[in-house]
């Protein structure tokens, strides 16, 4: 049976850290082994430090798939593509490994970090690192609930994981959609909490809908929805968290699915039809600067495929 990442469908932790890398040329043999590898080193420190409930997820680029796993490529999966409508823009930058790490204790994150991107640093480039962490229990830098809607328990592992009557051989994996959002903090703080929770389509301190009456076709709850007409959950699990500094903020977006498409499709909603005005409001406060799509494979795929 195939043994799913356990970072994927985690619940939320407060520190989260990503690494974004690109691998040099040649290496795949090597960078093979030590994706292998990674998942036991997670699994060793989250033992020996249970109480920071260390996950963490290993992804490898649409674009440096076929290099790395040339004869087993997930149905489906391709690079992320740069979307450009309304002048409201979705850019791609892609990367060829992501390891995503998330515990309760920053020290234990920054003792894994390191620990792997030792072993990572001779063959891997690193290109991004950054820190995220939880906000004022579970909202977003605007002061919202992120995701109100979200699935819980054992239904993530429904929408986030291929099943193994579906594609055994990718079983337990996951298609990775990754989005680093900076939003314009000085813009929102002006609005009014009216014209946020116009914006938003929710209250901004319990995170309900607002009434139908209220409700606008282009608030972010009404574009941005996970849910399908007969309010199921889309196959689209989010595990999101801010980052940010003085100067920049925003939101790291993770959208794990068990299909290739529903990110993509949930993201041109937002941005609506060409031409038109009805796209999500929290559009103009919020501007995408990198997106990139990945494949999680499963913990028995990555051994496999390492030789161990």
């Amino acid at each position: 049976m195939a043994r799913e990442q356990l970072g994927i469908c985690a619940e939320p932790n407060l520190h989260g850290l990503v690494l974004l890398m690109n691998a040099l040329d040649g290496q795949e043999a090597v960078i093979r082994q030590i994706l292998g590898n990674i998942p036991s080193i997670i699994h060793r420190l989250a033992d020996q430090f249970s109480e920071a409930n260390l996950s963490a997820v290993v992804a490898v680029g649409a674009n440096y798939w076929d290099s790395l796993y040339p004869n087993n490529r997930p149905r489906g999966l391709a690079p992320f593509p740069a979307i450009n409508v309304n002048d409201l823009e979705m850019p791609s930058v892609p990367f060829d490994v992501m390891l995503n790490l998330r515990a309760d204790r920053y020290d234990v994150l920054h003792l894994a970090s390191q620990q792997c991107f030792q072993m990572m640093q001779p063959y891997l480039e690193l290109v991004e690192q950054c820190h995220s962490f939880r906000f004022m229990d579970g909202r977003d830098l605007t002061g919202f609930l992120d995701n109100p809607q979200a699935p819980r328990g054992r239904q993530k592992r429904t929408l986030a994981l291929i099943d193994e009557c579906e594609d055994a051989q990718f079983a337990g994996g996951s298609f990775l959609y990754y989005q680093r959002f900076r939003l314009d903090l000085q813009r929102w703080q002006q609005l009014t909490q009216v014209q946020q929770e116009c914006i938003m389509g929710r209250g901004k301190l319990d995170g309900q809908l607002l009434a139908t009456e209220q409700l606008l076709d282009e608030s972010h709850a009404k574009i941005a929805t996970t849910l399908d007409i007969g309010g199921q959950h889309l196959p689209l699990l989010f595990q999101n968290m801010p980052y940010g500094h003085l100067r920049v903020q925003g939101l790291l977006m993770f959208g794990y699915s068990a299909n290739p498409e529903c990110y993509l499709q949930w993201m041109r909603a937002r941005l609506g039809e060409p031409g038109q005005q009805n796209y999500d409001m929290l559009l103009d406060y919020v501007q995408a600067d990198s997106g990139a799509a990945f494949f999680a494979p499963s913990l028995n795929f990555l051994e496999e495929h390492a030789g161990l």
